[in-house]
């Protein structure tokens, strides 16, 4: 593989790009970029599992694509599904997920296609035996910090979390780095707060194992119908993120190319209409997270709005993970290993993500 230059960036051109490239006519590459597939014209037979790793709005508008039938549209059949762990950290915080939706780990469904936390992926990759090489990322919807930290009434400045317990899921998670982060610009060590892992959730609020959540969308949204407060707004401070996107299987990838393209082009079509729809992005938020609360909806909508709609894979994220969890291992990679951005970029540059919405 070469290297070459986008937006700044040195990334890692894989299969897709290198095929693209032997295509000659610039009204060919269009015409596949912007011709519909019909259902009858799939890609490939395989119905793939969409491995979800947590029930989040970063996970949204790949289940909302399912519901709109996008997958099958552009060739694919795909089953979204998130993982049990992470439905069970969600009910603590009143979210309910019906079971069918629900992927069992321990089954014979082979590894393809994910929509999972990236920061995490290459933590994994650095520090688990016989992970490496591990999945590749090929985009993002999260690559600057905008989650919250939700609080009891006493709590109004960042500076009242010095001795604080501040919750997080586990080790290596965003809510986790996104801690670290926040520590590192208050000039403070971890020695100056109890980092209390297991701690995401409203239940952990409630019950006073915590005095402060790091709040993802969903999160936050249940922390405030429960009356807690969203304290500080880490959009504020501009982190940066390496939080859910595409991963998928490096083998599968390179034995997919089209399938993988499609997988990509559905997610970006997906962001489009949750930003330009919102009853159909409401209908799916009671479908698949329960939502039966009108307010809650408004809430969460507000910040499904905040989402990338180039989703670019986390470039300085990517890197503040290196950084954050160094070590003898971690020093093994260049960032580039972990991501190729190329379908997203020949997306982009194509105006195909553009043409997606009404008022460009």
């Amino acid at each position: 593989m070469c290297l070459v230059e986008s937006k700044g960036h040195r990334s890692v051109v894989g299969v897709y790009g290198q095929m693209v490239r032997k295509i000659a006519l610039a009204s060919v590459i269009l015409s596949v970029l912007f011709a519909p597939v019909n259902a009858q014209q799939l890609i490939t037979d395989e119905v793939l599992i969409l491995r979800m790793g947590d029930v989040s709005a970063n996970k949204f508008p790949f289940v909302l694509a399912y519901d709109q039938g996008l997958y099958e549209k552009n060739g694919i059949k795909v089953l979204p599904k998130f993982s049990p762990g992470s439905v069970k950290t969600i009910n603590r915080s009143g979210i309910e997920v019906a079971p069918e939706n629900i992927y069992d780990p321990d089954g014979d469904d082979p590894y393809t296609i994910a929509i999972s936390g990236t920061g995490p992926t290459i933590v994994r990759i650095s520090n688990t035996a016989g992970r490496a090489p591990g999945p590749l990322i090929l985009g993002s919807t999260h690559t600057v910090s905008r989650w919250r930290i939700m609080t009891g009434p006493g709590i109004t400045s960042p500076e009242q979390l010095k001795g604080k317990r501040l919750g997080y899921s586990g080790f290596g998670a965003v809510s986790h780095n996104q801690w670290l982060q926040f520590i590192e610009h208050m000039g403070w060590t971890q020695n100056d707060v109890a980092l209390m892992s297991g701690g995401l959730g409203v239940d952990a609020l409630m019950n006073g194992h915590i005095d402060a959540m790091m709040g993802p969308e969903l999160h936050g949204t249940m922390a405030i119908m429960n009356d807690f407060y969203p304290s500080i707004d880490l959009a504020d401070y501009k982190f940066p993120t390496a939080g859910s996107g595409w991963v998928v299987d490096r083998e599968w990838y390179k034995n997919n190319p089209e399938a993988t393209r499609a997988f990509i082009k559905t997610g970006i079509e997906a962001i489009a209409i949750m930003k330009q729809d919102r009853a159909k992005a409401e209908q799916t938020m009671i479908k698949w997270y329960g939502m039966d609360n009108a307010e809650a909806r408004a809430l969460f909508y507000t910040e499904l709005l905040k989402m990338e709609e180039k989703p670019y894979p986390p470039y300085e994220g990517i890197k503040m993970i290196m950084r954050l969890y160094d070590g003898v291992e971690m020093r093994k990679y260049t960032p580039e290993f972990f991501y190729d951005d190329s379908i997203v970029r020949e997306l982009d540059e194509s105006g195909f993500i553009d043409s997606l919405y009404t008022d460009r």
